[in-house]
Order: structure tokens, then sequence, then C-alpha cells
């Protein structure tokens, strides 16, 4: 018996597109660290180092969290198109989008591995996508 086809890479696909926000929310905690950094060397009046050492810790976490979860993202969303073989219209656009934005940023070769997955495949992602409801959804008693 044949099994209607699955989107078993949707939810993998989506959680690696959603994680990419956390590089933008990373660099976020960066930017208000360094403010957070500034104000406390411009309050002190001197050079410090031991009173900027508590911003510039939390400035450096946030930055690492936030592109490690970028990271893991990255991976989930390979998985999905390459393992998975996910492919929907709004997968290429963020292939294609992304990888070009990430073409300019620390993750230039996943940025163009994105871009040029998107665009050789494109056929792939853009056809129309026949809607089978699995057995227990089905509409027939």
């Amino acid at each position: 018996m044949n099994d209607p086809p699955s989107n078993n890479g949707a939810f993998i696909a989506k959680l690696g597109a959603w994680l990419q926000l956390a590089q933008v929310i990373g660099f976020g905690g960066t930017v208000i660290g360094m403010m957070k950094s500034f104000k406390v060397l411009s309050e002190s009046g001197r050079s410090d180092p031991s009173i900027l050492n508590e911003a510039i810790g939390g400035m450096l976490i946030s930055t690492f969290i936030g592109i490690a979860l970028s990271l893991i993202g990255i991976v989930l969303v390979i998985i999905a198109i390459t393992a998975c073989r996910y492919r929907s219209a709004w997968m290429f656009w963020f292939l294609c989008i992304y990888g070009g934005l990430m073409s300019f940023s620390h993750f230039f070769p996943f940025g163009l591995f994105f871009f040029i997955y998107a665009l050789v495949k494109k056929d792939e992602f853009l056809k129309p996508q026949q809607e089978v409801l699995p057995p227990s959804c089905s509409l027939e008693s």
C-alpha cells in the first residue's frame, strides 16, 4: 500500500527559518551592551577595565547565543531541503532572499549555498503542490 507524500520537512524548515531571527536579536543585544559599556565608561570618567567587565560580558553572551541559534537554524534548513527534500514556494523565496543577504555577512558560504541551491532547484520549489489529505483526515466515509 502506497502512503501519501508527507511534509516531513515542513516543521524543520519553518523552525530553521524562524531561528534566523536569533541572529538579529543577538546583534541587538550586542548594540545595547555596547551602549551600556559606553555609558558606564562616561559615568566613571576613567577607563578602568573592571568597571566595563559586566557590560561587555553580557554583550558577548547575547552575541554568542544569537549566532549559535542562527547556526542551528541554518543546519535545520539544510536538513529540510536536502535530506527531507522539502519544497515550497515560500522556501524558494526564503533561500533566495536570505541567501543573498547572508552573502554579505560572516555566513557567506551558507548564503552562497542557499542562493545557488534555490536557483538550481527552482522548478522543484515552484511547481504546484498537490495537496493530499492523510487517511485520517479523509472526507469519505
